[in-house]
């Protein structure tokens, strides 16, 4: 899943937003009655570029301002399918070859958030070599660098990546960047530059954009990774409502960690009741907490089954994570269990993919060992 690359995503918007169009990054109002509540997508403004767009088919500043647009609405619950139309959008530009529209940094900046969402790693490190060329300094393209290093096992180019944010970036993002990498550069690190960053929110107060956001999921990682997933919850509380998809799984898998299954049925339902599509990773999420509650009907549990099914036979390496959960949280099969795992690890190597890599093949060791 992306768990941060969504995010990261959202956040590089917000800075588009602040330092072009100086527009007020969208915060999500917190609400007790209100559990789903996004934007959607026929508004006024959408519509607008979208017959731009088809007016003006070349225009790299027409076609990025609508992959733009799609990416914002993207990472919330049932909206997936819009990294497909932002990919789409994006394709026929960055096809034409050695063209004047090939160096438009705005563009090969949103081609390598769409290229990392799918996990094409490689490919969108080239585009933001691009970028960079242009501009070394530019934020959300060191941002993103800095996450896909941290992917990829490379923390020391994660740290000069963030390095590269001083004199351009406020304090808690260069900070936060630059801990977050420190936590795979040095072992030992992790508990330090969780209570550094923790400090800084408790003197500083959390920003009340994207970054407030950034921040509180990157401290309940870290709280995850030290084994403390009470403090980890406490920190995902403060923005759940309206969240996005990776941080509302983030949020689960810290509950069912703490035993509060029937919490994220209760929750998870509403939201993607309110959903247009159902994800895969709240599916995932609402089958294993049904499976802990023992929930008769199994009505998740069986519309993920389905799901797995179709998953498999299209060899979906993009939901290599939630098949490899699946096989082994909800219907053992050690073998696929292991066989989705190592699929998912060629991609993504952080701690939860490790852990996950490891659960697989002691399983299935264990299995062989019968």
């Amino acid at each position: 899943m992306c768990r941060f690359f969504c995010l990261i995503i959202f956040l590089s918007l917000s800075f588009a937003a602040i330092t072009t169009a100086k527009a007020t990054p969208y915060t999500p109002k917190a609400s007790d009655e209100i559990i789903a509540q996004w934007p959607v997508l026929t508004n006024d403004s959408l519509l607008k570029i979208k017959t731009a767009s088809r007016l003006q088919p070349n225009d790299p500043t027409t076609i990025v301002k609508l992959a733009n647009n799609y990416l914002a609405q993207a990472a919330q619950p049932g909206q997936s399918r819009l990294y497909g139309l932002a990919q789409a959008a994006l394709k026929p530009l960055i096809e034409t070859a050695d063209s004047e529209k090939n160096q438009n940094k705005d563009l090969w900046l949103v081609w390598a958030q769409v290229q990392q969402h799918q996990h094409n790693f490689l490919v969108a490190q080239q585009a933001l070599a691009k970028v960079l060329q242009q501009d070394p300094a530019n934020i959300s393209a060191n941002l993103l660098a800095a996450r896909i290093y941290v992917i990829l096992e490379n923390p020391l180019a994660a740290r000069n990546a963030c390095l590269k944010l001083l004199g351009s970036a406020d304090l808690f993002t260069v900070t936060a960047c630059s801990l977050e990498a420190n936590t795979y550069l040095h072992t030992g690190e992790l508990s330090s530059s969780y209570q550094q960053l923790s400090q800084l929110v408790a003197t500083q107060g959390l920003p009340s954009d994207e970054r407030g956001t950034w921040l509180i999921q990157m401290l309940a990682d870290m709280a995850i990774r030290n084994d403390d997933p009470t403090a980890a919850a406490s920190w995902l509380e403060q923005r759940l409502p309206n969240a996005t998809v990776n941080y509302l799984a983030q949020w689960a898998d810290v509950e069912l960690a703490l035993n509060n299954a029937p919490k994220v049925l209760a929750h998870l339902t509403q939201v993607v009741s309110s959903a247009p599509e159902m994800d895969d990773a709240l599916l995932l999420r609402l089958a294993l907490a049904e499976k802990k509650i023992n929930v008769p009907n199994h009505a998740w549990q069986q519309q993920l089954a389905e799901r797995v099914a179709l998953r498999e036979q299209r060899q979906d390496t993009l939901h290599a994570n939630e098949l490899a959960v699946y096989y082994l949280d909800i219907n053992p099969n050690p073998e696929k269990a292991l066989q989705w795992a190592k699929i998912n690890f060629v991609s993504a190597r952080e701690y939860n993919d490790k852990k996950l890599l490891a659960r697989a093949e002691a399983n299935n060791q264990k299995k062989d060992n019968q």
